[in-house]
């Protein structure tokens, strides 16, 4: 009896929610199910967190990044366990590329390599996607909820419940220790919305030095390296163009990034191992079968040339038989 190898049921539920969200978005059109699906809840929730903490607009984005970062865990975990897989099986890969200068061979053994470590190129890729919208829903909710002139506070109107407990609690504080959260950072002035902006690029440089690089090549690597000085240059450059309660949530999101991949790969340079192993790999369809080919202890079939001997031998016999009888 052949046992196969059972299917992930990731990949199922991963299927049934493309085609619900493909099905939903060709109903109500992307931008209604964008505003009616993610974006109002998420306003809905950042005032709800502002009137129970307090009042602190600052403190309920701080409350409302974490929250989110935490329930989008499970994609993000395994978007971490599959690029520190990836890097575990670069050096095969190298060795593979060198070995065969057939592209179609390489790639036949590249792809037998990723089917034995259990991993999946694009694996990394999904989950990213996935939390795509959620981040860029997010970003403008924090957005819109800083809303101080009149015709911004009519459009975040628009996004309310017409809950009495979040109507009472327009408009919201936007000061934060001294922060405007809604109002940008500038260079010429030394304040707390500077400082804001300077965490965001710490931040991001702190992201990138956590995160496990996969490189192919010198090349790549050489670009990944410049890469992570880019970043934190270019983050702070877009913060001091958007509002300091934006450039909040991603100082916030950017540390809980980094926790979490301390968490996945470990820091070597503070001596800190990984808190979570890598993901047990799935065997290859092919093994499984000779595994549990090898494993069955049903008696081997003999061949039909045994048969169709052994059947004309006792005929023979029975002839002889019959003979002496005679």
């Amino acid at each position: 009896m052949i046992r196969r190898v059972p299917q992930r049921t990731g990949i199922g539920i991963a299927l049934i929610a493309g085609v619900a969200l493909i099905f939903v978005i060709a109903t109500f059109g992307f931008t209604t199910t964008f505003t009616v699906g993610l974006l109002d809840p998420m306003i809905n929730l950042l005032v709800i967190l502002n009137h129970a903490l307090w009042g602190s607009f600052g403190l309920a984005v701080i409350a409302f990044t974490i929250l989110v970062r935490f329930v989008t865990f499970p994609l993000t975990l395994r978007q971490l366990q599959q690029t520190r897989a990836m890097q575990a099986l670069q050096p095969r890969v190298q060795e593979i590329q060198k070995k065969f200068t057939d592209p179609k061979r390489r790639q036949e053994e590249m792809m037998k390599a990723y089917r034995e470590a259990g991993v999946n190129p694009l694996g990394c890729l999904g989950p990213l996607v996935l939390q795509f919208p959620v981040l860029i829903a997010l970003f403008y909710a924090i957005r819109q909820t800083l809303a101080i002139s009149p015709e911004a506070l009519d459009n975040l109107s628009g996004h309310l419940y017409s809950w009495s407990y979040i109507q009472s609690a327009i408009p919201l504080e936007e000061s934060f220790i001294g922060i405007n959260l809604a109002e940008g950072a500038s260079i010429n002035v030394l304040n707390l919305n500077l400082l804001v902006v300077v965490l965001v690029g710490f931040s991001t440089w702190a992201q990138s030095k956590t995160t496990v690089m996969v490189a192919t090549d010198e090349r790549a690597r050489t670009q990944q390296q410049m890469m992570q000085w880019m970043l934190p240059i270019m983050f702070m450059f877009f913060g001091l163009s958007f509002p300091s309660g934006v450039s909040l949530y991603w100082v916030v999101t950017s540390f809980v990034s980094v926790g979490f991949n301390v968490v996945t790969y470990g820091f070597p340079a503070l001596n800190i191992p990984p808190l979570i192993g890598p993901p047990t790999p799935t065997p290859p369809v092919e093994a499984a079968i000779v595994e549990s080919s090898e494993g069955t202890d049903a008696p081997r079939r003999r061949p039909s040339r045994e048969l169709r001997t052994s059947a004309h031998g006792s005929r023979r016999s029975k002839r002889k038989n019959r003979r002496r009888r005679a």
